[in-house]
């Protein structure tokens, strides 16, 4: 039976482009987002125990991506992960995407980059004592580039490929990216040859007439709705196995303070308690299929 990985990124509004780590956000970067703001900037701890509370009477064990700072500042979200058996991943140091899609360059080296990857891996390994083996972009802005450095350091596979037919986040023009699990190449990203390196656990989508539209989860589950998601699931189980994530920060009911120079009002759509009960319907169609990232990384390995 083909099962779902079911992944969450951790981390807080001032990850977020528009706030900190992109080349239009407020602030540079999140040291001089802290050095400016002194109000409240905890949106994420409510969202975390309303999604941890429900991944434990389902008894589903999913995946964490985590931002590394975030190990620093929320205490009780580190204990609550360090007491569970759910996967922990790593999502970055602090959230920054390398590259400019505007002026199609890069404003991070890949020895910059480097140097976050392998700064954040060693915070989360030694935080919870074990390996870290899967990776997840920022923003799921993945590179070539990215392989071989993520194999060097470790990683076992990857899970940021967003495959379809309206925006690319790569380097690479897509020319055929499957919905299942697979070892991916350098060169176009696709399957490689060789049964062994970097694992890519790509996003779900859903063909349609030779459309392909977008999956994955975040902010299309709670804008496309339950109904969408379950046939885009349905969809990839038939190929194999496939994977969901959303972010716990989607379940916290306030608005945090971007909203006052955030220029997408669909972003609000279906937040807080919404967004959690129409997980929870997803869940349950789907009972039994739930798993980590890890156990799909495993099942596929040759």
């Amino acid at each position: 039976m083909n099962k779902i990985a079911l992944s969450f990124d951790l981390e807080d509004w001032y990850h977020t482009p528009v706030i900190t780590g992109y080349t239009f956000s407020k602030y540079k970067n999140v040291n001089d987002f802290f050095n400016e703001y002194n109000n409240k900037y905890d949106f994420l701890t409510e969202g975390f125990i309303k999604l941890f509370e429900l991944l434990e009477r389902k008894k589903i064990i999913a995946t964490f991506f985590i931002v590394a700072d975030i190990l620093e500042r929320y205490p009780e979200i580190y204990n609550m992960l360090l007491n569970s058996n759910h996967e922990i991943a790593c999502h970055s140091l602090n959230h920054q995407i390398p590259y400019n899609p505007q002026t199609k360059k890069f404003i991070q080296s890949q020895k910059e980059w480097e140097k976050e990857l392998l700064t954040s891996k060693k915070i989360i390994e030694k935080r919870f004592s074990k390996e870290v083996i899967g990776y997840r972009a920022p923003g799921a802005f993945f590179f070539d580039w990215m392989i071989e450095i993520l194999e060097n350091a470790g990683f076992k596979y990857d899970s940021s490929i967003a495959f379809n037919s309206f925006y690319n986040k790569t380097n690479i023009k897509l020319l055929k990216i499957p919905s299942h699990p697979y070892y991916i190449n350098s060169e176009n990203l696709s399957i490689s040859k060789n049964k062994y390196g970097l694992m890519e656990l790509p996003w779900s989508y859903y063909k349609f007439n030779n459309i392909f539209l977008p999956g994955g989860g975040a902010f299309f589950f709670r804008a496309l709705g339950v109904k969408y998601f379950k046939s885009v699931i349905k969809n990839c189980l038939k190929m194999g196995d496939t994977m969901f994530y959303i972010h716990p920060l989607e379940f916290t009911s306030e608005r945090f303070p971007s909203h006052n120079h955030f220029k997408r009002p669909l972003y609000w759509v279906n937040k807080g308690d919404k967004a959690l009960n129409m997980l929870e319907k997803l869940i349950d169609s789907f009972n039994g299929r739930w798993t980590t990232c890890n156990e799909i990384y495993l099942n596929n390995k040759l």
